[in-house]
This record gives structure tokens, sequence and C-alpha cells, in this order.
């Protein structure tokens, strides 16, 4: 059963990218640094505290007042370093989750991919800041506290070493029911939050067909579910956190009474306490360390393997075979060769074209659908794959890096969303390098204004392109397409999108385009020189083991 543990076969724990890296070695070893000073000075503590125990004097007091400041600037400090070193950590986990969520072709929902961007990354970042660095700073505490211990009696060193296993036994039998709930009300929450977005989403759907009540209900019926895990979940936490408590007032009725058997005096029995509360509070603390470290495990299982995927992503596109730049291309003496055998794109034959090109892809809708976003991103499926062979001009453009092989392939998609940004940003955003008045031309072909807008070309677009109207984001995606006149050029049925003036001057330049277009769906105006369509799989085979491309 899922969730479960095997007498035979344990779970393998997924790895997250190393803590100690460039950028966080110092922080580390100031965090031990400053371990090392408060366990020191916890001794010197107690011992002057016993001193003050033994004979009252004024510079006793100031001592222990002057090292007890010190001691909360340690602490403090300790607690600033642990928040740099998970904020370091986290923001480095960040980058690399949004790029596998831009990178998949069918990821998570936006609300699985929020959810996992603060609910889960700040689990991780807890457990940094709160969980480990406390170990770091306790673990010398606890070593130094016993060291002082032992050096006033044997004994009281003993009744400081019955609590701390009696807690650790403690904790780690409630440990993996923590660990359990934690990954109930993490899928739980993830579910609410893609609930959440999708019904947000859909908001003027629900509205239309009156089911604003009914949605809340199933809202509220996602949330109930998070608030039972959430309360499952606090029994253990609870458990945790008193038990974490608890088990060092055991400890300090130990120091009692081993001082009183060893017959020590009232200073050395003053040092005794005091250093057992200094090690009471830091064990005090784990009982939260382990709290944060089973959510912590929930989040790492399903964020870890995202990690690993994106890695080997990038280390596959930092070893790409083309070193050719794409730089203009002569599209009069353009040829194309695609050759589709990524998984799901096995029945779509090799496609040779040269300039001046336009292909209509016949198919089924989702057929059309997933090879023209496989062209025009480089995914396919859940996964990124090679295509199998895209080959413009002299080059393979598919082992291009994506900066390089944007200057070569266009794509205008009924589904792209525009990023958020300014109106020019967006125009330029597949060109970067062309000038503001080209790209402002190119969108007042394709029918957008920008001088009509609220604040021109400054315009901030948010939510995929308010405040623009549909025909208005059509044409923008439309110019960014053919901004600077790509070798080829992706595009289904969101031209028909664009103001009727605009429709018919982009018909008359794409029928006179000089490059190679492909294109899915009836298009006002527009011409095909010839179509491209799926091939049984036997023909396929038959193709294949003939090694013959079929035009």
């Amino acid at each position: 059963m899922s969730g479960t543990y095997s007498e035979h076969q344990v779970e393998r724990e997924p790895a997250l990218p190393a803590l100690i890296a460039p950028g966080r070695r110092m922080l580390l070893a100031t965090l031990l640094l400053l371990a090392l000073a408060v366990g020191v000075l916890s001794v010197i503590i107690a011992w002057q505290v016993g001193q003050l125990a033994a004979a009252f004097s004024l510079g006793s007091l100031l001592w222990v007042i002057v090292l007890s400041a010190v001691f909360f600037g340690g602490k403090f400090a300790e607690r600033v370093q642990a928040e740099k070193l998970g904020q370091h950590y986290v923001a480095q986990l960040r980058v690399s989750l949004i790029s596998h969520a831009l990178k998949t072709s069918r990821g998570p929902s936006v609300g699985i991919t929020v959810a996992r961007s603060s609910n889960d990354l700040s689990s991780i970042r807890n457990w940094v800041t709160q969980g480990i660095v406390p170990l770091i700073a306790g673990i010398p505490l606890i070593i130094f506290g016993a060291f002082g211990l032992g050096l006033l009696s044997p004994l009281l060193a003993v009744a400081l070493v019955i609590p701390v296993l009696l807690e650790i036994s403690l904790l780690a039998g409630l440990a993996r029911g923590a660990l359990r709930t934690a990954r109930v009300l993490r899928r739980h929450r993830g579910n609410l939050a893609a609930r959440i977005a999708d019904t947000v989403s859909a908001s003027t759907t629900i509205s239309a067909a009156g089911g604003v009540h009914r949605e809340v209900q199933r809202v509220d019926q996602s949330a109930q579910k998070v608030v039972h895990a959430s309360v499952h979940r606090a029994k253990y936490a609870g458990a945790l956190r008193a038990g974490a408590l608890t088990v060092p007032l055991v400890g300090t009725a130990l120091v009692v009474a081993a001082g009183s058997w060893a017959g020590l005096g009232p200073g050395l029995l003053a040092s005794a306490l005091t250093l057992m509360g200094i090690c009471a509070g830091t064990m005090g603390e784990w009982g939260r360390i382990v709290e944060y470290r089973q959510n912590y495990r929930a989040g790492r299982r399903i964020i870890a393997p995202l990690l690993e995927q994106e890695k080997s992503w990038r280390e596959a596109e930092q070893q790409l075979t083309s070193t050719r730049v794409a730089k203009d291309l002569n599209l009069e003496t353009l040829a194309v060769r695609i050759r589709p055998t990524a998984e799901g794109l096995e029945n779509w034959p090799s496609l040779r074209a040269q300039g001046g090109a336009r292909i209509q892809v016949l198919g089924t809708g989702a057929q059309a659908h997933a090879l023209l976003e496989a062209l025009a991103t480089g995914r396919v499926g859940t996964d990124i794959q090679r295509l199998g062979g895209l080959w413009i001009a002299e080059g393979r453009s598919e082992d291009l890096p994506a900066t390089e092989r944007r200057k070569l392939l266009g794509a205008a998609l009924n589904t792209m969303v525009l990023e958020r940004g300014t109106v020019l940003r967006a125009l330029t955003y597949r060109h970067p390098g062309s000038s503001a008045k080209r790209a402002l031309r190119m969108a007042n072909e394709c029918g957008l204004e920008v001088t009509s807008l609220p604040e021109g070309e400054s315009t901030m677009l948010r939510r995929g392109g308010e405040p623009l109207d549909s025909a208005q984001r059509a044409s923008l995606i439309m110019a960014r397409a053919l901004l600077r006149q790509p070798a080829v050029l992706i595009v289904d049925s969101l031209i028909n999108r664009l103001p009727h003036e605009a429709q018919s001057r982009l018909a008359a330049r794409l029928n006179d385009y000089p490059g190679v277009i492909i294109f899915h769906g009836e298009m006002t105006g527009i011409k095909a020189t010839r179509t491209w369509e799926p091939t049984a799989a036997a023909d396929v085979a038959v193709l294949e083991s003939a090694g013959v491309d079929e035009e």
C-alpha cells in the first residue's frame, strides 16, 4: 500500500542539492564557531554563578550579567546566520523548481506549483534554519554541559546523559507518525491549492452557469480535509514538543538529587543547575527539530525528484553537439528537414522543405497540437526529449541552445500565454536585441496599435496578458513570432483571432513568406503548398526499414 514500509523494502530517500556548497561554506563554518564559543561560554557562566552562590560580590554579579549579554549576542548572531543559510539554500531550490515547471510541457497546475514554491520550500527552509542549525549549536552545548557537570561530579554527568537518551528514544518513536501525517497534510494542501487555482481561473464560466455555491462547497470540502489532517498532525507535533519540554524537567530533578547525594555545596549545586538549565533549553528545541525534520522529508520526497530531473536537463543542454551560431540565413536557399522520432510522434513521416513552402498539418487536433508544440518548444510529452531531428540549413537546430534556437523558429499558438512585463518586452522577448522601432512596426502590421494602450509600449501586462483583449494578445504573439523573419514559422488558428484588416495583411505576407511555414487549421487567405499528416504505424516501419524519408 502506498505510504507504508514493507519488511524487506526500504523506501529510497530522494536527495536534494548539497547544503555544503560554495556560498554557504563560510556560513556553516561561522555557525560551527559560534556553537563552540557559546558552549565554552555556558561553562564559564555556570562557574561564575557558582562563585556568586558561594559568596556574593558585586563583581561576580556584573560578570554574570556581562557574560549573559555575550551569550545573548552569540545566540542572536546564530539565528541571523541560520536565516541567511536557509534563504540562500531555498533560493537555489526555487530557481531549479521554477525552471523545471517551465521546461515541462505537461507540468502541474499553477496551484500545485505555488504550493511547492511556498509550503514545501518553507518546510525545507525551516529544517535548515531551525533544525540543522540548532543541532549544530546544540550538540556542542550538550557536550560542554556534560563536561562541566563531570568536572563537578561524575554523577551529575550521568544525571544529564539519562534524560538525553530518554528524550532521543521518545522522539525517535514519534518521528514516523509525524512523517506520515506530514505527508498526508502536504497532499491535501496541494489538492486544495490546485482546486482553488482552477476554480478562480474558471470564475467566468462558473458564474455564467450559476455554480458559485457548488464550487465554494467543493473548495470547502477540500479545506475540511486540510483541517482534519492538520489536527491529526498536531497530535504528533504536540507530543514531540511536550516530550521535549517535559524530559529536561526530569533531568533537573536528577541533577538536584545527584548533587544532594554527592553532598555538593550551594555554589557547586548552583553551577550544576545553571548548566542543566542551559542544556534543558537546548533539549526543549529537539521536539520542534524532529517535527521540522519530518516536514522536510515530506517536502523533499516530492521536490527532490523534480530537481534531479531538472539538473539532468540542464546538463544535457550544456552538452549540446552543435556549436553553430544561428545567424541570419539566406531564406532563398533555406533547407529544412524534420524527422520526428520522439515518443508520441513516431507516426509522423519525415519532412523536407525549401524556403517558401507553406505546409498544412493534418490529422486530429491532439496529434497536430503535440507536433506543433514539440517543434516550437523542443519539449515532447512530460519530459524534455530530442524531437528526433530538426535540421535548418546546414545545422541541427534542436542541438542549438535555446538562445540560438529561438532566432531560427518563431511560433504563434493558441495555447501561448503572455508573460508578466511590459508590452515592449513581450514584443522583443524572442529577439531581445531587436530595436523597439522594428518591434512596434511589426506589432502595428499584426493589428496591435500600441499607441492606443494606456501607457503605450510601457503598458504592464499581468495575469496572462491583461489589459489586452483576446485579439490584441493574438496580435502581440503573432508579431513576436514574425520579428526578424525566422527561418521556420509555426502557427495555428491563433491567426483567426486577429482583427479583420490585420488578417488580410498577414495572409498576403505569409503567402509570400521566404521561409518555411508550418500551420494547422483553416486560415483565411493562406494557401498551402503541401500537407503533412501522420502515417499508420505499419507504414512508418516500412519506410524506416527501407531507409526512406517520405517527402
